[in-house]
């Protein structure tokens, strides 16, 4: 007996770490080439709005007026959506109403508390993770104003643009994509006022 404790102690503290390493993953992470890879397929897409029962979209289609790329779709259901679409459906983005933003997959995300900025949960593997203190200080998901008038709205890290968010100029143009320490990083979209879009990658020694 006085064995066999000991082990069970080890196991439950296995589980305890692995549970808490979970937690950390905000949403699952998308290989830079695979990103790569599904701008290769969209570049091409004309930019233009569709009206459906769920609302109304603003952002890629493909020839035959399929909703397919990055976009901005507003709907009864989930308020506004950016981000990246295939076939209708959500790849990955942010969905947001009135009281939450919701950044990932439609089946694996982090859920923010749109009052306050802090996180709620996180879904991964249709479990729910309730984040620790430490991860609560650390990730945000805030509306920034700077004094030219931009603002940002998006995941914050140590208050720092972080993570993925949309950033909405003074004059009319917005941009969606990853952040890291409050530059532009990877894969985005400029949404322009003209009703075009620009495909962008940022590597680390732009901006």
């Amino acid at each position: 007996m006085h064995r066999i404790f000991p082990i069970l102690c080890l196991l439950f503290a296995s589980v305890g770490v692995r549970a808490q390493v979970m937690a950390m993953e905000r949403y699952p992470f998308i290989p830079e080439e695979l990103n790569g890879v599904f701008l290769d397929a969209v570049k091409d897409n004309i930019a233009g709005v569709m009206k459906s029962a769920f609302g109304q979209y603003f952002g890629q289609l493909t020839r035959q007026s399929e909703i397919y790329g990055y976009g901005t779709y507003y709907t009864n259901s989930d308020g506004e959506v950016i981000g990246q679409f295939r076939n209708g459906n959500l790849v990955f983005g942010i969905r947001m109403n009135n009281e939450t933003a919701r950044v990932g997959t439609l089946t694996d995300y982090i859920a923010y508390d749109l009052r306050s900025g802090d996180p709620l949960y996180i879904i991964r593997d249709s479990l729910r993770y309730l984040p620790t203190t430490e991860f609560q200080e650390k990730y945000r998901f805030e509306s920034l104003t700077y004094q030219n008038g931009d603002r940002y709205i998006g995941e914050t890290v140590n208050g720092k643009r972080d993570g993925y968010g949309t950033y909405y100029y003074a004059e009319g143009n917005y941009y969606y994509g990853q952040y890291a320490n409050n530059k532009r990083r990877g894969y985005g979209a400029l949404f322009r006022s003209d009703n075009s879009i620009a495909l962008q990658f940022w590597g680390p020694d732009d901006e």
